[in-house]
């Protein structure tokens, strides 16, 4: 590898420095997942940390521009259609847990109650948000 005069990687394409973070970050979530399925958390913690401090250290590392406007407007994209699905989603599925428990049919328990709350959260979140950068 090569250093430029500000001591950071510039060898290979930028499309590399990406695929090595996607794959750190798919190892970090895999790590956690299986540390926890085999029931060593702390392993499973420790390894999703190296992970993740990969995924933050390579762009730190190299001079290359690995995020540029295009990737700016596609994650625009991605995220609005994300809120977007999930919204309908909570539309048209809350009103009819409502009416459900008011039969013998569906009582709010602990998971449905935590999904009820952390739905009310995201959205919560996300109308400050837009009014934030609304008005910002």
């Amino acid at each position: 590898m090569t250093e430029s005069q500000t001591g950071r990687i510039q060898t290979g394409a930028p499309e590399t420095y990406k695929r090595l973070m996607i794959a750190c970050g798919l190892f970090a979530g895999i790590a956690l997942g299986v540390g926890s399925a085999i029931q060593r958390p702390f392993v499973g913690v420790g390894l999703y940390t190296v992970g993740m401090l990969g995924t933050v250290a390579i762009p730190a590392m190299t001079e290359y521009t690995l995020f540029d406007e295009r990737d700016d407007a596609i994650h625009r994209q991605a995220s609005g259609a994300t809120i977007a699905l999930f919204g309908w989603i909570s539309a048209l599925l809350f009103p009819s847990l409502v009416v459900l428990s008011s039969t013998s049919y569906f009582s709010w328990g602990p998971a449905s109650g935590t999904l009820s709350l952390t739905t009310v959260v995201v959205y919560t979140v996300y109308g400050l948000a837009l009014g934030y950068y609304s008005y910002r």
